[in-house]
């Protein structure tokens, strides 16, 4: 029996996430989900990073993993029937909050029961061109903390592995085409 695969894709707003899961989700007939969730949890995260509401960053952290949890739920049935792609996931939770001020062992510590993703593509691109894409701007939509929390991508991306792809100047049909070259080398 083949196991169905859970395909996450981090970067920064404006790297081409959320276009690329579409697609893929759509080309491989995935279940494509995103974070934060739909959830009530992933409701109350959107009014804070949209602005209206502020709270401590160790406290979007929690509210963050408890989205995880409940969503993690869903992508767990889900991956019974086919495969599932989510835009974003525990990545992003490290890099956006470690670069906030919280430590990144508390933030992994609260996390500890995300599925692992058998593939991660970070989606990388250039800040000045992620801020022209961006068309709702939330809190942390700031050239400097982009930069940091890009960097800090990386050294996640080297830690586990993830598949780096630079869209500054590629079309949306390079970067799908390139993200399909990766996939058709993974057995599956």
């Amino acid at each position: 029996m083949v196991d169905n695969m859970f395909i996450v894709f981090e970067g920064i707003d404006g790297s081409g996430k959320t276009t690329q899961s579409k697609l893929l989700a759509k080309k491989m007939d995935a279940f494509w989900t995103y974070e934060p969730s739909n959830s009530l949890v992933g409701k109350i995260i959107r009014e804070i990073l949209s602005g209206k509401t502020e709270v401590d960053n160790k406290t979007l952290a929690l509210l963050f993993a408890a989205d995880r949890i409940e969503h993690t739920k869903l992508i767990k049935e889900e991956l019974k029937k086919r495969d599932v792609v989510c835009d974003r996931y525990l990545y992003s939770s490290i890099a956006y909050q470690s670069v906030a001020g919280v430590d990144e062992n508390f933030i992994k510590s609260i996390n500890r029961y995300a599925l692992k993703p058998d593939i991660v593509f970070l989606l990388i691109v250039d800040i000045e061109t992620a801020l022209k894409r961006v068309k709702t701007k939330d809190i942390f939509e700031k050239k400097d903390f982009l930069k940091k929390v890009q960097d800090k991508y990386l050294e996640l991306a080297e830690e586990y592995n993830f598949i780096v792809i630079d869209t500054t100047k590629k079309s949306v049909e390079e970067v799908h085409n390139e993200i399909i070259g990766y996939l058709k080398n993974i057995p599956h």
